[in-house]
């Protein structure tokens, strides 16, 4: 079974940059959309849920990407009001390299001290990452 990753960019071009890194993450095959909005998003995603059987849709998974997160929190809702029962895949939204560099930033503070109980203060938290 080949794992395929479907990346809904919110850009009118899909980023490469976003299709290199999931082929070096694993993915067997990425199939990337550019210029996707909530009203465009509806056959990639119901092809998504229906193709595999159940057991099978741990090998499918969707991408949001793009420079624009709050464009993208939009894609994440229209997909997710898509799905019903075990009719889902997996989906991840990382527009503009937010979730991913945020989750990256505490990590590495983790790994030199202890964060329970701390308290964190973002400056200039304007851009995806700082929202994050």
């Amino acid at each position: 079974m080949k794992n395929l990753l479907f990346q809904l960019d919110t850009d009118a071009a899909a980023s490469s940059f976003d299709t290199i890194v999931a082929c070096d993450g694993g993915a067997d095959a990425v199939h990337a959309f550019g210029g996707m909005s909530p009203a465009t998003l509806g056959q990639v995603v119901e092809g998504c849920m229906f193709a595999r059987s159940p057991k099978e849709k741990r090998h499918t998974a969707i991408l949001i990407g793009g420079r624009d997160l709050t464009a993208g929190e939009a894609l994440l809702q229209a997909v997710s009001r898509k799905f019903f029962n075990n009719f889902r895949v997996s989906v991840m939204l990382d527009s503009n390299g937010a979730n991913t560099t945020a989750a990256a930033a505490v990590s590495l503070l983790a790994r030199q001290r202890t964060l329970a109980g701390k308290r964190a203060v973002v400056l200039a938290g304007t851009g995806p990452v700082g929202r994050r």
